[in-house]
Formats: structure tokens, sequence, C-alpha cells
């Protein structure tokens, strides 16, 4: 780790401990002419607390999880990081003044600040996920595919501040929502990043290019990833991938069977592109039994020399 690189996130470490504690002394504790403690008003402000607790917590994941991943901090990236900070710092007053009246107003000028917050979190995390990837196609379909989720979360944050203009209460669940979703994802996308680092470059284009077919649908692969990532690291082993291999490998076998049809009616041009593609599944396809051999044979260990990339990790996730 870099010297400056260290420094920034011990640096950053501390105001987000700051920004924490100050939210938690802003949450009021009312009395009733009785001497008995207002209980509506506490928990209203506890879980409006809660609220920008998750979203500042999830922000230090996804920035810490994306630091980790380099090994020099850019000066653009250290400019948009210390700007993070700015606007993250004013969560805290943000937070007070939605406690102390939750209006359309304060809800707006909540969810503006959030926006803002975002859309820099999010642009820092896109910037340092491409400085990690060295190999371009990946890095290119890596930084695409951020920009798209990069783009669908500024729409859906304009739409919640339009829905806060009517719906005050509303609009505070989904900012509730939004955060614990997003930390949820970002165990999901560690989990996924387990495995995909233990491929060579060749075989992550292929995972990402087949992803959804591989496991099924979206939704299997979120469910799977979910539940192994909350399992004890050391109960882990190679077990948790076999299943995942012998799917990859059932699509091989489909698109070289695919292929070899395709052959017969094929004119001769035509069939000496798709003998190209048979040869290149084929060798996809020996790489992936060998691996699924040693996952069978062993626990699962990424430190082993057979299952690291064949350079520098070169993937990242968000």
């Amino acid at each position: 780790m870099s010297n400056l690189k260290e420094r920034v996130l011990v640096f950053s470490d501390a105001i987000i401990a700051i920004i924490l504690t100050i939210m938690v002394l802003e949450i009021p504790i009312k009395y009733a002419s009785s001497g008995d403690i207002v209980w509506q008003t506490l928990l209203s402000a506890v879980g409006i607390y809660f609220i920008s607790f998750c979203f500042v917590a999830n922000l230090w994941f996804q920035t810490a999880y994306a630091f980790n991943r380099i090994e020099q901090v850019k000066n653009k990236s250290l400019v948009v990081y210390l700007l993070l900070l700015f606007f993250l710092s004013l969560v805290p007053a943000a937070t007070r003044i939605l406690i102390e009246d939750t209006t359309q107003q304060t809800v707006l000028i909540y969810g503006i600040l959030t926006l803002i917050v975002t859309v820099l979190m999010r642009r820092l995390v896109t910037a340092l996920t491409k400085q990690s990837i060295t190999e371009i196609n990946l890095q290119k379909r890596r930084v695409d595919e951020l920009n798209r989720q990069d783009m669908l979360s500024f729409i859906a944050r304009l739409i919640i501040l339009v829905i806060g203009l009517f719906q005050v209460h509303v609009a505070l669940v989904i900012y509730l929502a939004l955060p614990i979703l997003a930390f949820l994802q970002n165990m999901i996308d560690r989990e996924e990043d387990r495995f995909v680092d233990t491929l060579d470059q060749t075989e992550q284009a292929d995972y990402f290019a087949d992803r959804n077919q591989i496991w099924g649908s979206s939704m299997k692969r979120y469910s799977k990833l979910l539940r192994d990532s909350l399992k004890d690291p050391n109960e882990k082993d190679g077990q948790q991938w076999e299943d995942i291999m012998k799917e990859w490998l059932g699509k091989v076998d489909q698109e070289i069977a695919m292929r070899q049809k395709a052959m017969k009616t094929a004119s001769t041009h035509e069939q000496e592109h798709l003998q190209q593609e048979i040869n290149r599944l084929q060798m996809q396809k020996s790489r992936l039994q060998e691996r699924e051999n040693h996952l069978e044979q062993r626990p699962f260990n990424r430190n082993h020399p057979k299952f690291q990339p064949s350079s520098k990790k070169t993937l990242s996730k968000k």
C-alpha cells in the first residue's frame, strides 16, 4: 500500500467516524409534561438516523473496497474523494433538520444532498475500477456496465425527489431501502469476485459474456451468492463453485453442439469460421474441466497458485 493511499484511507475513516458520531448526538430526547419520554418522537428520530447511518456506512464500504483494488491513488481520484467527503460531512446537518421538521422542503434538501454524494461516489468507484483493470476489453466491458448502473441510479434518485414532493413518508422509506439493497449488492459482488479472480483474462471475458445463461437467471445468481457471502469463511470450499462450473460446462457443450449442427448446412467459408469457434470452445472446455477437477479434489483456496489469474487482478466490481 502506498503511503498516500494509506493516509487518504485513514483520513477518510476518521471523517466518517466523526460524521456518524455527530449524527447520533443530534437525536433529540423530548419529555412530556408528565416527565415521560415522548417515544413517538424518539423512535421517529432514531429511524431517520438509521437511514443516514446506512447511507454513510454503505458509502464507506463501497469506497474502501474500490480503493483496496488499486495500489496508487491518482490525483484526479483524490480530488473527487475529497469533494465527496466535503458533501458527506453535510449529511449530519441535513439529518438534523430532517429530524426536527420532516416536511417536503427538508426531504428535498436531504434528497439533493444524498444525490450529489451518490453521484460523486459512483463516479469515484468507476474511476478506481477502471484503474484496477489492465486488460482493455475487460476494462471497457466493466466500465460500460458501471456507467449504465450510474445512469439508472441517477434517474432513480431524481424520481425519489419527485415522490418526496408529494409523499414525504414514502420517500423516507425508499431512502432507507436504497442503502440496504446497495449493501447487499456489494456483498454479492465481493463473493462473485472471489470466483472471478481465479480465472484468467480469457475466462473472465467468457464468464461475463455468458453470466446470465450460466446461472439461469439474475435472481438465482443473486440468491446463491448472497447465501454464500453470509457463510463463515472457514466453512467455504470448492463445493460452493462446483454447481456453477457444471452449469458453465453444460453451456459450452451446448454451444459446441449448435455449431457442429450448423456446419452441416454451412458454406465452406462459414464452416471455417464455425470450426474456429468450435476449437476455441473446446479449449475453454478443457480449461474448465481442469479447474473443476481441482475444485473437487481440494478445498477452495484463492491463494493456491492454480487459482491465481494469469496476471495481476484485472477485474473489480461495484
